[in-house]
C-alpha cells in the first residue's frame, strides 16, 4: 500500500481536485481510500457523498475505528472516509500518531493498494498525523510567486515531520496546478519551481480547464473520463508517472 499525501499550506491551489481526480482514476484499476480531512468536507462532496456530524474520518481522534467510517462511492473500488465537519483540532492536546496507529492496528494495507489524503492548508496535528504516514507528498501550486514561496514552506515541512518521527522522508513532488500557457507570470513561475527545488520533483502542469472547477456540481456525476472534461486528460497524465515514480522509489 503507498500513502498519498496532497498538501500545500497555502489555501487555493487545487488540492481536493487533484485528490479526488487522482482517486477517482486510481480506482479504475486499484483499490483506493480517500481520506477526506478537511472539515469543509469537499472531498467527500466531490465523490458523491458528504460531511457528516458523526463518525467521520475524525472520529479516530476521539478513540474510533478508522475503518467503521469507511463509506463506498459510486466508484466501486474507491472507498471514502468523510470529513468530520465539527471536529475542533484545537480542543485536544496530543494527537500524536493516531492515524500511524490505526493504519497499524486495523491492518489498513491488506484492503487498499492507495490511500489519497485529502488535507486543509493548516500545519495542524491533523496535517502532521497525514505526513507520518505518507509515502509521497503531492503539493498542487499555483503558478505565483507565493505559490514558489508555499512550495518551500510545505517541503520544510514534510522535512520536519520525518525528522520528528525518525521516518524516511517522503517523496515529495510538485503539481503545477490552473496552469495557462498564455500567462508569462505562470512560464516563468514554473521555471523558479524548477531551479529552486529540481526538475526531477515537478509534474507536467494541469490546465486551468472549467470542466475541472465545476466537478463538485456534479455529485456522483463528476466526470470520469476524457469525453466530459479535458482536465481529465492532464490528470491521467500526472497519475501515470506518479505511479511509475512510487514503483521506481519502492
Amino acid at each position: 500500500m503507498k500513502t498519498i499525501v496532497i498538501s500545500n499550506r497555502k489555501g487555493g491551489s487545487a488540492k481536493t481536485t487533484t485528490a479526488v481526480n487522482l482517486a477517482k482514476i486510481l480506482a479504475r484499476d486499484y483499490s483506493v481510500l480517500l481520506l477526506d480531512t478537511d472539515t469543509q468536507g469537499h472531498a467527500s462532496i466531490g465523490v458523491g457523498q458528504q460531511a457528516v456530524v458523526e463518525n467521520g474520518f475524525h472520529s479516530i481522534f476521539t478513540g474510533g475505528t478508522l475503518s467503521s467510517t469507511f463509506v463506498p462511492t459510486y466508484l466501486e473500488k474507491l472507498t471514502l472516509s468523510p470529513a468530520s465537519e465539527s471536529f475542533d483540532v484545537y480542543e485536544y492536546a496530543d494527537l500524536r500518531g493516531v492515524l500511524k496507529n490505526r493504519f497499524k492496528r486495523e491492518k489498513i494495507a491488506d484492503f487498499f493498494d492507495y490511500v489519497i489524503i485529502d488535507t486543509s492548508p493548516t500545519f495542524d496535528a491533523i496535517l502532521k498525523n497525514s505526513l507520518e504516514v505518507a509515502d509521497a507528498v503531492i503539493i498542487p501550486v499555483v503558478p505565483h510567486h507565493l505559490g514558489v514561496v508555499g512550495v518551500g514552506q510545505m517541503i520544510r515541512a514534510v522535512y520536519q515531520i520525518s525528522t520528528e518521527v525518525d521516518k524516511k522522508m517522503a517523496e515529495v513532488g510538485i503539481l503545477p496546478v490552473l496552469f495557462n500557457p498564455h500567462i508569462n507570470e505562470h512560464k516563468e513561475n514554473v521555471i523558479k519551481l524548477e531551479i529552486s527545488f529540481g526538475v526531477e520533483k515537478l509534474f507536467k502542469p494541469i490546465g486551468n480547464y472549467i470542466a475541472l472547477a465545476q466537478q463538485f456540481e456534479h455529485g456522483d456525476k463528476t466526470p470520469t473520463n476524457r469525453r466530459e472534461s479535458k482536465g481529465i486528460d492532464d490528470y491521467e497524465v500526472f497519475a501515470k508517472l506518479l505511479i511509475s515514480r512510487l514503483k521506481k522509489s519502492s
